[in-house]
């Protein structure tokens, strides 16, 4: 079976890498080159894998057309042909899932024998979910910049006039792929995501308290590790990255406060999908009533599991290990099918859209300056002084803002007829 598989790996000073699996089982030289770089500019470990996922993709489709030796043709100065482009271009939109695997022999002549085509979609096209425009281009980026650096590293060992062939070839070629990448329009934000409404929140925090007869969880550890989970998540904004990564000496509790830290790589974390903080260091100051369950919960119950006195990260699974992103995915899974009255959308991210709108109601009714309101929310996001990020968790809030004052325009129009 030809098989490419993105692995994840880490160095012995713990920071995490990526390499492309061939079908020998050996990294794929050109990959690890090309990674490389991404490695050199400080990227994160998932960004870096997520581009070796989408060059998997990428050898995968080139690997399934027996036409297609890239690495040959390469050496001899021909580049991929338009068509084969395009071909990429198509499967860059589905997800991974939906593209498997045929190596299984056809017996009966009725069947079209489908061996040489080891990649395809396993659903009709109009049965198949695409990604999203957003990652769509992305992939087709990563593509293009890779192959361009195929052409460049193999046009370098030949002759002068097929080495200017092939890059004169290779350019034309990926200017042509390079113009389907898809657009993404900032314009379409009907169905963008939001926070949740004060009633979501309410019936939200009342399902996952632990004495909630609606909790979806039967062990009692669970039940109050993802209770105060979902608190702390609502009541300060922060990433599921950020949760996973914060350790107990984070915790300052004679000042009721939590330290939110930049950790890329930490030797002492044993995921192998790493955690962690994208923005700046910062302190996030808790409620006492907040606090004090925090306390309870790493002091009563994170202390029964003596596996968990290995690990210095607050939130662990049930057998000790620190809890993977993989958990916090499903945690809320299971909270949508516990209450299906929230929003089919309701993930970890929408706790900190929710935060912000929470966030931007409160300043207006402490009449905080716009400059006020932006500044105090950039130190407690963690972002830059200068950010915008604060429009994409806004967006309720501003049109509830923006239909108060269209309401107000009307109120001064006769529209009677008298």
């Amino acid at each position: 079976m030809s098989r490419y598989v993105a692995k994840r790996f880490r160095f012995q000073n713990g920071e995490h890498h990526s390499v492309l699996k061939g079908p020998d089982g050996l990294p794929v030289h050109a990959v690890t080159l090309f990674l490389q770089k991404f490695r050199k500019r400080g990227r994160a470990a998932n960004t870096i894998h997520a581009v070796c996922q989408c060059l998997a993709l990428l050898h995968r489709e080139l690997d399934a057309n027996p036409r297609v030796d890239i690495l040959g043709r390469l050496r001899s100065g021909q580049f991929l042909t338009m068509s084969e482009l395009a071909r990429l271009a198509d499967v860059s939109q589905y997800p991974m899932k939906a593209l498997t695997q045929e190596d299984e022999p056809q017996t009966t002549p009725q069947v079209v024998n489908l061996k040489s085509v080891r990649i395809r979609r396993s659903k009709a096209a109009d049965e198949v979910e695409a990604v999203g425009k957003a990652n769509h281009a992305n992939r087709m980026r990563y593509m293009a910049d890779y192959l361009g650096f195929l052409a460049s590293y193999y046009a370098a060992e030949l002759p002068r006039q097929q080495r200017q062939q092939l890059n004169l070839e290779s350019a034309e070629a990926l200017r042509t792929f390079k113009a389907q990448i898809p657009k993404v329009t900032k314009r379409a934000q009907m169905d963008a995501r939001e926070g949740l409404s004060k009633e979501d929140q309410d019936r939200l925090l009342r399902v996952v308290h632990p004495a909630s007869p609606d909790n979806p969880w039967e062990r009692g550890f669970v039940r109050r590790r993802n209770w105060v989970i979902v608190m702390l998540l609502l009541a300060t904004g922060m990433r599921s990255g950020e949760l996973l990564g914060l350790q107990i000496g984070d915790i300052k509790q004679q000042l009721s406060k939590l330290g939110v830290l930049r950790r890329a790589d930490a030797p002492e974390d044993p995921r192998r999908t790493p955690v962690g903080t994208k923005t700046n260091d910062r302190e996030l100051e808790l409620l006492p009533s907040s606090m004090r369950a925090l306390l309870v919960h790493i002091n009563v119950e994170r202390h029964r599991i003596r596996a968990a006195r290995r690990h210095p990260q607050v939130f662990v699974a049930q057998d000790g290990k620190p809890l993977s992103t993989r958990s916090i995915g499903k945690l809320f899974q299971q909270l949508r099918v516990a209450c299906p009255g929230l929003p089919v959308t309701l993930t970890s991210h929408v706790m900190r859209h929710t935060w912000n709108e929470r966030f931007s109601e409160q300043a207006d009714e402490m009449g905080l300056s716009e400059v006020e309101e932006a500044r105090a929310r950039n130190e407690q996001q963690g972002w830059t002084e200068n950010s915008q990020s604060a429009r994409n968790y806004t967006r309720r809030h501003t049109r509830r803002k923006g239909r108060a004052v269209a309401l107000k325009l009307q109120e001064d129009l006769d529209v009677s007829g008298n």
